[in-house]
């Protein structure tokens, strides 16, 4: 059976664990683990049966969703066993393809949705199934179905929704994850005694080969199963969370994420065993499929619940934090004062130039206009370029595959032997950083020249690799199944060298990537350098002591593998050898020298195997050599993030495809929108009174600082939008308000286009607020009053009945954060019915602009409150007051709507003429939290700036200073702690260089 696993960062760490055993690892006694719900309900949870044998145990009660699962996997039998053997594979291939696509898509979207909208348990409290008041037949048969699974310590009525929802979900996981494991199977049993073995010891090797593969993957999912049970093997922490303490150690010590890695050994099993290409090709794809999972469902979860929660969550958990020191009644107005006063200008670290302007790294970070960066591409051109152009031109291959070969050569000892005699020399006397002292510079140049000499024999390695390849390339007369294998082999090893390079650079950062610690013992010696220089155990290094060692060869064996040339393998080996040699007598002792103790003997992998011969033969054959080092300590950040390489090589290669699917969306859209225009929207055929429906803008900031006789509606970039809506009493509560430009849908009756997360809410009930998560801005809405309105006899509102006085409601939405347009332009307000894009009422159309950069305070002066150390001139040469407006402009950015309901339907009852809560209404409200306090706090939490953050705010800082920042530049400044004095300077100082130049100032 495909199973999955949950990677943590540490090997011990207070994490959900499994519960279906009463028996703690060391096997202590009774241990009943506490769950707790996202709301924070506690719980005891009660333990689960296993699988396999209420599956298949004939004495074990069979379920509905047991007896559907039986039948599916008896008919994969059936196929196998009846039918001719062209159409039984044909067969099996559909059943297996179908589902696999269930497992990462069904399944995929189903957890995705659960994560981050609560939608599954959402959608069963909608429909009430588990409510014996709502649920009727559907919430007996539910129940019947969960008490008839699990054991005597199970009540339905004691555990939360969250917990039985699991329960379901767990029986569509096991439907869906035999019949995968069933049609594989039988479809490789299809392929048996279909290969053509060249020589007769071929085929007792392959299937060897296959059977060894097989019994290692079965031992991985047993050993994973051993650590994560039954919680983590269905997702259980997309529900619920399970407070105890795990162990990740065995499997997950050899390989980041082994069930999704590692765990599909079996496949490649299969292939060699029954010796196909189809089977191979299938197994390949199955096994992509599931590292696309990995990347979009599991990462992503586990990152926001264990790792680094969302900007929303820090933000909101700060602020009620604060709020709640300030509301105790021996909080000092002293105390909080303290707390937000910022430090002084002198405790500012200046930033070296390497923290804005990021190395380059192989050939990320390439600066068209950075003259080192210029003459690597030059260097290219002359000793790449140049000879294969001749070799293309001439026909004279073997005289480039020699130059090649000489080439490279000499590229792979100048970049190990050459400088690693060099960095020996640095470790030892600091021969590097004395020159540039003794010639009149620092160590910050000497760093920065070792980063970009370093950098230049790396690529010309990889480039003169690339050139022997070409020049050798020959197959011949090969039959063409193997050229596909051996290309397809060969692109596998090159992207599993891109993901372990990724995987390394992401653990050591620019500091460890250039060896940095040669060249400073402590942070205040570089820029680069971390705060802490130590080592740290996690990420890849967690599994291997020096990954560049043993795997950081792989592309080029896969060179060898798509070019079938001796010469790139001998190659491969001779810097496979070089770089054993840089590592035993460069590396390892400067290591030693520098963090003593802190270096283990054994990796992960070795300590696993050792303690699994150990346990094999009875007795410790090998001592554990694991030293004591803290788990978290050390230069790697997390062991969460090791696919992400995975996952951005597969976004490339989708991309192309991506692009042609959204023009013909774009195409499909303006289609549609032209024929719409002509149609009045089904779905308010039958809305009453639809002329009671309407919108009316709330005037911003920016409208007051224009003239008197100005009627538009007008509001600066990233201001929150306030709108008063209407709607009769009876309207549909998930009627909701969309904002888009004016120009995007050509009809007013019907919206084309989609809003892009621009939309909220106008009267959100129970239903819709089951998907409510922390930092939500759809739901930020509430109803002020009800009112009484005359209808005329006839009117045009009473589309039906229409005479008297009808009851309207009265209420005000809030776009703030995510929900708002955050670009220039002109927009306008749509009102949409019951959750369709017909059209019930428009706003008049509004302006979002930006101001002057002396403008910024004053335009959001009602928001700030200014400490006394702020400057009160406004000038824009000063650092300081820059740092000021920008603070406003990156909290108006970055804002966080926090919606929470106050008042629900079991909570209040009862009021007046004006009031709604007598109709079991819900009440939300709405504050918009600002995440910084000081011009020198960090502009991004932990450091940590997304790609989709760092665009939005350099589109701010464009708009409200006229500069533009990349936004490469703000992620690198801000992983390295960049505050916002730091920016603000920036932009001061470029602001300075650009103003010689700048139109005004050039006279005519």
């Amino acid at each position: 059976m495909v199973v999955r696993q949950r990677q943590q960062k540490r090997s011990s760490v207070p994490l959900p664990a499994t519960f279906d055993s009463a028996v703690d690892a060391e096997g202590h006694g009774e241990q009943i683990p506490t769950g707790r719900t996202p709301d924070g309900k506690a719980f005891s949870v009660p333990k689960t049966r296993d699988m396999m044998q209420s599956l298949f145990n004939p004495l074990t009660p069979k379920t509905t969703f047991d007896l559907v699962t039986l039948l599916a996997l008896s008919t994969h039998m059936l196929v196998a066993l009846a039918l001719p053997l062209a159409a039984k594979r044909k067969i099996l291939l559909a059943s297996f393809a179908f589902w696999r696509l269930c497992y990462n898509g069904g399944l995929g979207w189903i957890l995705n949705w659960q994560s981050s909208r609560h939608g599954l348990v959402a959608l069963f409290k909608r429909r009430g199934w588990l409510d014996p008041t709502r649920g009727g037949r559907v919430y007996v048969w539910l129940r019947g179905e969960l008490e008839a699974k699990m054991g005597p310590d199970y009540m339905f009525e004691d555990v939360p929704i969250e917990f039985n929802v699991w329960l379901l979900y767990r029986q569509l996981v096991d439907l869906i994850l035999l019949n995968d494991f069933a049609a594989y199977f039988f479809l490789c049993s299809c392929y048996i005694g279909s290969a053509n073995d060249a020589e007769p010891w071929h085929s007792p090797l392959r299937i060897a080969g296959g059977i060894i593969l097989l019994a290692f993957n079965l031992w991985v999912k047993v050993d994973a199963h051993r650590v994560v049970r039954d919680y983590a093997w269905y997702w259980g922490d997309f529900f619920f969370l399970v407070e105890q303490t795990l162990t990740f150690d065995g499997v997950f010590e050899m390989a980041p994420h082994p069930m999704y890695s590692i765990g599909y050994a079996g496949y490649y099993g299969g292939s060699l065993i029954t010796g196909s290409y189809t089977v191979f090709y299938v197994s390949l794809a199955a096994h992509m499929l599931q590292f696309l999972f990995l990347s979009f469902v599991e990462n992503p979860h586990i990152e926001k619940t264990y790792e680094r929660p969302p900007l929303a969550v820090q933000v909101i958990k700060k602020s009620r934090t604060r709020r709640l020191s300030l509301s105790l009644p021996d909080a000092s107005d002293e105390s909080v004062k303290d707390d937000s006063t910022p430090c002084s200008q002198s405790s500012i670290r200046e930033k070296h130039t390497s923290t804005w302007h990021p190395d380059l790294i192989v050939f990320k970070n390439f600066d068209l206009f950075r003259a080192s960066d210029i003459l690597i591409v030059l260097l290219l051109v002359y000793s790449v370029g140049v000879p294969l152009c001749f070799m293309w031109m001439t026909g004279y291959t073997q005289i480039v595959l020699r130059y090649a070969v000489v080439q490279c050569i000499g590229w792979i000892l100048f970049r190990t032997l050459a400088l690693g005699l060099l960095l020996k020399k640095q470790s030892t006397s600091q021969i590097i950083t004395r020159w540039y002292i003794k010639h009149g510079g620092n160590g910050e140049e000497a760093f920065s020249s070792w980063r970009a000499v370093y950098n230049t024999a790396m690529i010309m390695t990889y480039a003169s690799f690339g050139l022997v390849a070409l020049a050798a390339y020959h197959w011949g007369n090969v039959d063409y199944g193997s050229i596909v294998l051996f290309h397809t082999l060969g692109i596998l090893l090159i992207g599993f060298h891109v993901w372990s390079s990724r995987s390394v650079y992401d653990s050591l950062g620019d500091f460890g990537w250039f060896y940095g610690d040669f060249f400073a013992r402590n942070s205040s010696m570089l820029s680069l350098a971390p705060a802490d220089i130590k080592l740290y155990y996690t990420g890849i290094y967690r599994y291997l002591n020096n990954p560049e060692k043993v795997i950081g060869q792989a592309a080029f064996y896969g060179l060898a593998l798509i070019s079938r040339s001796q010469a790139v393998f001998a190659l491969a080996l001779l810097l496979q050898v070089c770089t054993f040699l840089f590592d035993t007598y460069v590396e390892a002792p400067h290591m030693q020298k520098t963090y003593g103790d802190q270096v283990r003997r054994d990796s992960g992998i070795v300590r696993t195997v050792k303690n699994a011969v150990n346990k094999g033969i009875g007795q410790p054959l090998f001592a554990d050599s694991a030293l004591d080092v803290e788990p978290g300590s050390g230069l790697l950040p997390n062991g969460i993030s090791e696919s992400s390489a995975v996952a951005d090589l597969l976004a490339n290669t989708t991309r192309p495809v991506r692009d042609i699917l959204l023009d013909t969306k774009d195409l499909i859209s303006i289609t549609t929108a032209r024929i719409a225009e002509k149609a009045v929207p089904s779905e308010l055929a039958n809305v009453d009174y639809p002329a009671f429906y309407s919108l009316k803008l709330v005037a911003g900031q920016a409208s007051e600082t224009h003239a008197a006789n100005d009627k538009r509606n007008v509001y600066y970039l990233g201001e929150s939008i306030k709108v008063i809506w209407q709607a009769p009493l009876g309207h549909s509560r998930r009627d909701w308000i969309g904002a888009y430009p004016v120009t995007a849908n050509f009809s007013n009756q019907i919206t084309t286009v989609g809003s892009k997360g621009c939309y909220v809410y106008t009267h959100p009930d129970d239903n819709l607020l089951a998907e409510m998560v922390v930092g939500d801005s759809i739901f930020a809405s509430r109803v002020q009053k009800k009112v009484s309105v005359k209808v005329k006899s006839g009117g045009n509102g009473a589309r039906k009945g229409g005479v008297g006085a009808i009851q309207v409601l009265q209420g005000e939405s809030l776009f703030s954060s995510a929900a708002l347009p955050f670009k220039v332009g002109t927009y306008e307000m749509r009102l949409h019915h019951g959750g369709t894009h017909a059209v019930l009422a428009q706003s008049r159309p509004f302006e979002i602009t930006s101001c002057d950069t002396k403008d910024v305070m004053e335009a959001f002066g009602n928001d700030i409150v200014v400490s006394p150390q702020s400057p009160t001139n406004m000038d824009l040469e000063d650092p300081e007051f820059m740092s000021q407006a920008l603070l406003v402009v990156i909290n108006k950015t970055f804002a966080v709507t926090d919606s929470h309901v106050v008042v629900s339907s079991e909570d209040h009852r009862g009021g007046g003429r004006d009031s709604v809560s007598d109709h079991g209404d819900v009440v939300v409200e709405t504050d918009v939290v600002e995440p910084l306090e000081s011009i020198h706090d960090a502009i991004a939490a932990d450091n940590v700036l997304e790609e989709n953050q760092s665009k939005r705010l350099g589109y701010a800082i464009r708009e409200y200073f006229g500069v533009e920042f990349a936004a490469d530049v703000l992620v690198h400044a801000a992983k390295h702690g960049a505050t916002v004095y730091d920016v603000g300077k920036r932009i001061v100082e470029a602001r300075k260089a650009l103003s010689v130049y700048s139109s005004s100032n050039i006279e005519a």
